[in-house]
């Protein structure tokens, strides 16, 4: 008797070749569905190559590989599909998506407006459209959006947060802080929930306070700093949470009543916050950023001592890689190569503060012959502080290391990329969060060689002077 393989085997013979491409087709999106991209991807391929017309097939295709993140196949997947299918909304927009993934953000712009000229009423394709106008530095044009579309379904997926974060960008602080609680609504972020209420602004005399933890290290040093204008707004006293490779740095701090680290159970409190809705409670905008420096101390028992540098000379820092799974990543952070110029300098002595796994960039670009790999020695960030403190400039892409640079007053260029993180806003070449922050930003979307030419440049003219 044959088995059910051969028998299933023969009826997909006698199919048509359409057929054929729908039975293929389908065990392509079993797949996909699945995430498992390749096996999805090898019948997709098996389904175009029975039907060359399958457009359905290529639009698949190309999410497949997107997520797999092979942009460019993606891209040609999306064309062939409006070649055989010219006047599709969402083959437009998903097409729209992976020309933003390879930063080709006017192009993306094209193919998101004509997806929303096919079909106005799609919400996504409008929300898809902002998104790009946010990344183009079109600020207007995607709050526009974004209030169109909560004007017409106000529970539209993220589009809260992302108008909020928008207005980050754009400086209107206050706007944003006043929506950033929509950070709740996203699935990938659950509030948090106690049997004591949140603290709505009312007066904290003789109650105390738990402000929670939330968010990356680079947030909590950077929101630290509204504790103090808190306490002498509101009184009351504060329980603040933080990651345990925190504590030591935020141990000495002024505002802070106590300090624990998360995991810890919180002693008893009457109300609580988390820590970056400090911003909206004490309605934070440009000119009321709390800006005195330092306000975070160095170790006085540091363990690093670092020999100072020639006259003319500089100790710098370095950071070139932050964290793969922050979401902005492939455009923030960099090949180690872009920094190793700076070794060949005179006098200049290059300390590397990089963590995880691209230390291994120190080793496989030759790196660790010129650079001082510090980062090995580093256990937590009151060490980072610590030698920090005893240099002359950190250079860094958008990591937590600048925030701790900047929040002990140290002199920090960081090199950003055209998108950048909300709190750097658009365009500006200095911080209002720090005083002694220089930005070097790339002139258009993935020009990270004339941003670091610009780095170079100010490098040549301070060492000049």
């Amino acid at each position: 008797m044959a088995d059910s393989a051969t028998d299933n085997q023969k009826q997909f013979d006698t199919l048509s070749p359409d057929k054929k491409s729908q039975v293929l087709f389908q065990q392509a999106v079993q797949m996909h569905q699945a995430n498992k991209l390749e096996e999805a991807l090898e019948f997709y391929a098996q389904a175009v190559a029975f039907n060359p017309n399958y457009a359905d097939a290529y639009n698949n295709m190309a999410v497949a590989l997107r997520k797999l993140k092979r942009f460019e196949a993606a891209l040609a997947c999306y064309q062939k599909s409006l070649a055989i299918r010219p006047a599709h909304a969402g083959t437009y927009s998903n097409m729209g998506n992976v020309l933003n993934d390879l930063d080709r953000i006017e192009d993306s712009l094209k193919a998101h407006h004509k997806a929303v000229e096919l079909e106005s009423d799609n919400l996504l394709y409008r929300y898809n459209s902002a998104l790009v106008c946010r990344d183009a530095g079109r600020y207007d044009e995607a709050i526009a959006l974004f209030t169109h579309i909560l004007d017409q379904d106000p529970s539209y997926k993220d589009c809260r947060w992302d108008r909020a974060l928008t207005y980050l960008l754009a400086g209107d602080l206050k706007t944003g802080f006043r929506e950033y609680d929509a950070r709740w609504e996203l699935d990938k972020s659950p509030p948090r929930t106690f049997a004591q209420p949140r603290w709505t602004g009312d007066s904290l005399k003789g109650r105390t306070l738990f402000i929670h933890r939330e968010q990356g290290f680079g947030d909590a040093i950077q929101f630290l700093r509204l504790i103090p204008a808190l306490k002498e707004r509101f009184g009351g006293t504060v329980i603040l949470e933080c990651q345990p490779e925190l504590t030591r740095l935020f141990s000495t701090f002024d505002g802070i009543d106590q300090l624990i680290a998360f995991g810890q159970r919180p002693p008893a409190f009457d109300v609580w916050i988390p820590l970056m809705s400090l911003a909206h409670m004490l309605e934070i905008d440009e000119e009321a950023i709390p800006t005195s420096l330092p306000y975070i101390q160095p170790p006085k028992d540091g363990r690093f001592h670092v020999r100072p540098a020639p006259a003319g000379g500089l100790n710098i820092g370095i950071v070139w890689a932050g964290s793969p799974t922050h979401q902005n990543d492939r455009r923030r952070s960099v090949e180690l190569e872009r920094f190793l110029p700076l070794a060949g300098y005179k006098d200049i002595t290059l300390f590397s503060l990089q963590k995880g796994d691209r230390t291994e960039d120190l080793k496989n670009s030759g790196g660790n012959c010129l650079i001082i790999d510090a980062g090995k020695e580093i256990k937590d960030f009151a060490d980072t502080a610590s030698l920090i403190s005893q240099l002359d400039l950190i250079i860094t892409i958008d990591t937590s290391v600048a925030h701790l640079a900047g929040a002990i007053g140290k002199e920090v260029w960081l090199m950003l990329p055209f998108t950048p993180d909300w709190r750097w806003m658009g365009k500006r070449e200095d911080s209002p969060w720090y005083s002694q922050m220089r930005l070097f930003r790339q002139p258009v979307p993935g020009d990270w060689d004339q941003a670091f030419k610009n780095m170079y440049h100010a490098l040549d003219v301070k060492l000049e002077h």
